[in-house]
């Protein structure tokens, strides 16, 4: 055999690698871009098989995180109510003090320029006392309610779809491991097929043979590379060795990287806050405080009504009454509330929870976590993988080989 035929027949299993390489990597990348859509839609053109299902993505991934890892009234139930208020009661006293003076100055300015420091500071200690009592109740409720109030599902699939480029990232961090196999594994599998190829071409030139080889070389270096991914589930031993799928082996690394990413951008304490205030179920919200405003304001005068009223009167309360609930609703998520913060973070300590029954779950449910993105139009990547294949093959055929091939000519 002379050189240049040899490595023409050499040829094969390096096309062969190429062509496995190339399109794992093409696989990839269609199911993560582009971001949004690019071409002429709607059957022209393309967009990553995660960015265009956000929605059912991010839903199955809240779905993993709400039903077996950790829920929303063991989350807030973490919350001491006494240590709630307590944290929230320097910033509401304060903005308490500055609506009364407000208010009052507004309706009576003259009365309130007489009346004595000593009365105004009774006023003060009374309503501070009764606003600590309405925020210790008001969440002693709202734990009651929780799942009137805080819709967690809602809150996190809004905040993935808000930024798609997250949700690709979590999934990217949570497999990069397994990425890199399925390209790297593109070669080998490509060059292994293609020496068998080369092997049958040498004996057998049928015009269908590099075509048909390149179309099956494309389909099967993704699907094996898929099968050894996530199979088997359970340990098994294969001679001296012992095979599982890659992701299950890296259990503990991507329950790090997935609690650290979950909680750090859609499960916070500052997302938490803001879907209680602003959420869809804010109206529960101003009912419970609403409550408890109006209780605590029947009560203000205590054994001095005659005078109280006097100065503050049915009116003004009411004004106060109104403009402390809406205060309470639009500043504390933004002030007074991120004092909670550093507090939540650690009674909640939602990290170290998700983490740790990430670890546990056994691993027919914890391949659910990278599994569905595989799952969404999987035969798509699939068939670009193997017409890739055909079109590497025909060009053996036809370029390569062409005029070894009697019908070519």
């Amino acid at each position: 055999m002379e050189l240049t035929e040899l490595l023409l027949y050499a040829s094969i299993p390096i096309v062969s690698a190429i062509v496995g390489w190339g399109t794992n990597v093409l696989a990839i990348y269609m199911t993560f871009y582009p971001i949004e859509f690019v071409g002429i839609p709607p059957f022209l053109g393309w967009q990553g098989i995660i960015p265009s299902k956000a929605r059912k993505m991010a839903s199955k991934t809240v779905d993993l995180m709400t039903t077996k890892l950790v829920g929303v009234e063991e989350i807030i139930s973490r919350l001491e109510a006494e240590r709630i208020a307590q944290e929230l009661k320097p910033a509401v006293d304060e903005l308490l003090i500055e609506l009364i003076n407000e208010v009052v100055n507004e309706q009576s300015p003259k009365i309130w320029a007489t009346v004595p420091d000593s009365i105004k500071q009774e006023i003060y200690k009374k309503a501070i006392k009764d606003s600590n009592e309405v925020i210790l109740q008001s969440f002693i409720d709202i734990q009651n309610e929780i799942e009137d109030i805080l819709d967690i599902k809602r809150m996190s699939i809004e905040a993935l779809m808000r930024d798609k480029t997250f949700l690709v990232d979590i999934f990217l961090e949570c497999g990069k491991n397994e990425f890199k196999f399925i390209e790297r594994s593109g070669i080998g599998f490509g060059f292994l097929f293609g020496l068998v190829q080369m092997i049958i071409w040498y004996f057998y030139k049928g015009s269908w043979l590099l075509p048909t080889a390149g179309f099956l070389v494309g389909w099967a270096t993704n699907f094996l590379a898929l099968k050894m991914i996530f199979e088997p589930l359970q340990p098994k031993k294969i001679g001296g060795f012992t095979w599982q799928g890659m992701f299950l082996k890296r259990q503990e690394e991507v329950s790090e990287a997935y609690a650290r990413m979950i909680t750090g951008q859609i499960v916070s304490t500052q997302n938490i806050i803001n879907e209680i205030f602003h959420g869809p179920t804010t109206q529960r919200l101003l009912d419970i405080i609403e409550q408890h405003v109006e209780e605590a304001t029947e009560n203000f005068a205590g054994p001095n009504e005659v005078f109280f009223n006097l100065i503050m009167g049915t009116e003004r309360h009411r004004i106060i009454r109104e403009r402390f609930i809406k205060k309470i609703v639009n500043e504390v998520p933004d002030g007074p509330a991120m004092a909670l913060t550093e507090y939540a973070d650690e009674a909640m300590n939602l990290e170290t929870t998700m983490r740790e029954r990430l670890r546990a779950l056994p691993p027919e449910d914890f391949v659910g976590l990278l599994r569905p993105i595989f799952q969404e139009d999987e035969w798509k990547l699939i068939l670009v993988g193997a017409v890739l294949g055909l079109l590497a093959g025909l060009f053996q055929l036809f370029v390569v080989f062409g005029k070894d091939i009697p019908f070519i000519h």
